[in-house]
């Protein structure tokens, strides 16, 4: 996770924490959620095209 993304989470935290009524901080948590999860799934596709990539540079090597 990139120091921006992990902020951006963190600043999402901090406004679930100070919203000023239940529907504006669910909405907040959601997009947080969301956003952690997305990043999550990114991260996992990179790991993934990486070795794809390795396979690939050894067959051709």
């Amino acid at each position: 996770m990139s120091n921006e993304l992990r902020k951006k989470l963190h600043e999402l935290s901090v406004l679930v924490d100070t919203a000023p009524d239940p529907q504006t901080r669910a909405i907040v948590e959601a997009l947080r959620l969301q956003t952690a999860i997305l990043n999550e799934r990114l991260f996992a596709i990179d790991l993934q095209i990486g070795e794809l990539i390795q396979r690939m540079d050894a067959r051709v090597s």
